[in-house]
């Protein structure tokens, strides 16, 4: 009124009141302009199309994953969604530049994008089969081990006799393997987990320090080394996106285990950082059979520039784990609690530390090309009372691996080169164990090696876009393995030092995919794989290197269809692989095995995995997934030892598996899911005289997940075989009785058994 009164008091005014009203409209009305970038959390891709919305006004990532988006006043809730992603919802109270990182949902995941070979692509637009497993399928079960998540896996079958006794095998590559995991590729990032011999180990990385694992089936990945069962790669954990916090977890279950766990992150524009430490124990349900572990680890990235960063990963792990070993047909039935009697009588155990360093650095040149390098070290130093003899053992590794790709508008291109060194230092000694001695005695020295281990490994690729729904991919992968052995205990006469190296091999590979729709594609591929044996395997008897040893190769064809049917997923493939050179492992003594070329293999087989989810509500959603796999798998021709064991099923392997679960999904409050896994009989021997039954666990868990301001609460609790079913966990295959006694082909799967757990983040910011 008073202004009013001015007005009709004095005119002269109004130009000055309407430039104030003129000022009060525009700063009410203002807007600000924030720009940022949507990625993939764990392999850094650039999500393209993701949308990013503040309620009011909505923006799409371009082909480079940016976005820019006006907004009127601060705070503002950034909400941003991507097709195969978890929506994330940031709150941002001042303008700047952000970087957002995204994670895989488990209801669509042929939208994730993969690294498939060497380019990373949408898992729908791949020529191989690829699938991979993101946290929230790993948090299905218990956090002790991620068996259980590679057996939903069709086509991956984990035997797992205790947590540090188990082998992996993809499509029945690593069968024969006795008891590790051979033939099969192994990565935490860019570091090889696999050694010169071929042997690879995972199980020993805490689930809290991976993000994602992703399986290439069959030797389709030409950059990560063409091995005949594929490759599996760990991603490193991935801080949430613009948050720093703290987490410590706490789970409890059967045979006295109990992990707990405490993590601190930090996630801003140019600095992600993830440290981990973890502790699980458990006394076991068989005799002889505790296990320790203490695991250290450290994820950082640095942006140096818009172009440019570095990276540096670190995993220290001290274990200990006791050893119950194999046991007869008549143990296992009846006693299965019990651990084999010379391995009790000894104490028998596995305890070693190991370091794993990483540096990576990457360097893009414009949007078009990109060099990444990195150096990595790893060291096991170990020691193994077994009851024929003690063990003492150090490996020392150290290698590089580095790429570099192009891409142009419809053809990219991706050349790189993997080196690494092992070497390798063992001792045996004699084991002067007895009833009285509490376990295993060192005695005099029985032999002192060195092998020293080469691995080199060039690649090349190439993907083109041949007509607008057609697309092709070709590469070749180029490998050289040499072995050295360095007897330092025997004297001339009987000295097995020597060396032995390969012949480079060569495998091709080629790959099609034809998009039928927006969200189906056809693929087909051709490719060349191969193992090569490990140093033991090409010893003779008596210590002599056997030159007539050749590695395992084979040739796989596949054919599938993938895609997504508004809420139904699908991954369908067919495959066919024959192998030749077949290594058999012919046992001559309880620690002593001769490797020889016996035969000729055929792998026909079909993968199947789906799901189908329903939107209950806002907040809720339920998942029905299932995973089959078809294994029909014979020697074609196998003369071992004299016995003919042609048109015989491939020892160690079922026929089929099947998967089902369903899990209900929440953003806040509760959340389960139950899920089994039904297993076809599994030959035993290569006569096929002897067959481990067929079974059917099942496995549950439920919990609830609260958050009050920067709190997180999460309590869960769950159990593993509900059915309390008597199965073979793992076998150990054409084992041989000494003495009159019967073979010890049996690990006893753990009985019924329950978890519990509790988890309590704060989010700093």
């Amino acid at each position: 009124m008073r202004l009013l009164a001015s007005f009709i008091i004095n005119p002269m005014k109004l130009p000055s009141i309407l430039v104030l009203l003129l000022m009060l409209w525009h700063q009410s009305h203002a807007q600000t302009t924030i720009s940022g970038h949507v990625k993939d959390g764990a392999n850094e891709e650039a999500l393209i199309g993701a949308i990013v919305s503040t309620g009011v006004d909505t923006t799409v990532t371009d082909t480079n994953g940016n976005f820019h988006l006006s907004v009127r006043a601060f705070p503002v809730t950034l909400r941003v969604n991507h097709l195969g992603y978890q929506t994330l919802t940031i709150q941002m109270r001042a303008p700047k530049e952000i970087t957002l990182a995204l994670e895989p949902s488990s209801l669509t995941l042929n939208d994730v994008i993969v690294t498939s070979g060497s380019f990373s692509r949408k898992t729908l637009n791949t020529p191989t089969s690829i699938q991979s497993i993101n946290q929230e399928m790993l948090r299905r079960d218990d956090p002790f081990s991620v068996t259980s998540a590679l057996n939903r896996t069709p086509g991956v079958y984990m035997h797992a006799g205790t947590l540090t006794t188990n082998r992996i095998t993809i499509r029945g590559i690593g069968s024969r393997s006795l008891y590790g995991t051979n033939k099969i590729k192994a990565y935490y990032e860019d570091i090889p987990l696999t050694d010169g011999s071929g042997n690879s180990s995972i199980e020993d990385i805490d689930q809290e320090m991976i993000s994602r694992i992703e399986i290439t089936k069959g030797p389709n990945s030409s950059a990560y080394g063409a091995g005949l069962g594929g490759a599996i790669r760990l991603l490193a954990p991935v801080p949430s996106a613009q948050q720093t916090s703290a987490k410590t977890s706490l789970t409890m279950g059967s045979f006295d285990t109990h992990r707990w766990m405490l993590q601190g992150a930090h996630h801003d524009n140019k600095t992600t950082v993830s440290v981990v430490y973890s502790d699980l124990q458990r006394q076991g349900f068989r005799e002889n059979s505790a296990y320790s572990r203490q695991q250290a680890g450290v994820t950082l990235k640095y942006q140096l520039t818009p172009q440019s960063y570095f990276s540096v990963l670190g995993i220290f792990t001290h274990l200990k784990a006791f050893i119950p070993s194999s046991i007869s047909e008549d143990d296992f039935k009846n006693n299965p609690e019990k651990a084999a009697f010379t391995w009790k009588q000894a104490k028998g155990y596995e305890a070693y530390d190991k370091t794993l360093l990483g540096l990576s650095y990457h360097q893009a040149f414009g949007q078009d090309w990109s060099l990444k390098s990195t150096l990595f070290l790893k060291n096991r130093d170990a020691y193994e009372p077994r009851p024929f003899n003690i063990l003492d053992e150090e490996t020392f590794t150290i290698g590089t691996r580095n790429t570099l790709a192009k891409r142009w508008e419809n053809f990219r291109f991706f050349t790189g080169m993997e080196l690494f060194f092992d070497e390798y230092r063992w001792k045996t000694f004699e084991n002067n164990y007895d009833e009285n001695s509490n376990g295993s005695v060192k005695g005099d020295p029985l032999s002192n090696n060195l092998e020293n281990r080469s691995y080199f490994n060039a690649f090349i690729e190439a993907a083109a876009t041949l007509a607008p729904n057609l697309n092709a991919t070709a590469g070749l992968n180029l490998n050289f393995t040499h072995y050295t052995l360095d007897d330092q205990f025997n004297e001339p006469g009987n000295n097995i030092s020597g060396d032995y190296a390969f012949n480079p091999v060569v495998s091709p590979k080629l790959g099609l995919t034809y998009v039928t729709g927006a969200h189906n594609t056809l693929f087909m591929n051709v490719s060349h794989g191969f193992s090569p044996p490990s140093l033991e395997e090409t010893l003779y008897p008596d210590g002599q290197i056997n030159p007539d040893i050749l590695p395992e190769s084979g040739w796989n064809y596949e054919l599938g269809v993938r895609g997504t049917q508004r809420r139904f997923t699908y991954d369908l493939t067919t495959y066919y692989m024959q192998i030749k050179n077949l290594l058999v492992a012919q046992r001559i003594s309880d620690d002593a095995y001769v490797g020889v070329n016996a035969g000729l293999n055929n792998h026909l087989g079909v993968d199947l995995l789906g799901n189908y989810y329903f939107v209950l509500s806002d907040r809720y959603t339920l998942n029905a997934f299932a995973s089959v796999a078809y294994m029909n798998y014979h020697f074609d021709e196998f003369v071992n030892d004299g016995n003919d064991y042609s048109g015989n099923e491939l020892t160690g392997v079922p026929q089929w598996i099947f998967n089902p679960g369903v899990e209900l999904l929440s953003d806040l409050g509760f959340y389960g899911n139950i899920s089994g896994q039904l297993v076809g009989e599994i030959p035993v021997n290569d006569e096929n005289s002897l067959y481990a039954e067929r079974y059917f666990i099942l496995r549950a868990k439920a919990g609830f997940r609260y958050v009050i301001g920067p709190w997180e609460l999460d309590m869960n609790l769950g159990a593993n075989n509900l059915s309390d079913t008597k199965y073979a966990a793992m076998l150990l295959i054409n084992a041989t009785g000494f003495g009159g006694s019967q073979p010890r082909h049996y690990y006893p799967g753990n009985p019924r058994n329950y978890f519990g757990g509790v988890s309590l983040k704060y989010t700093f910011r």
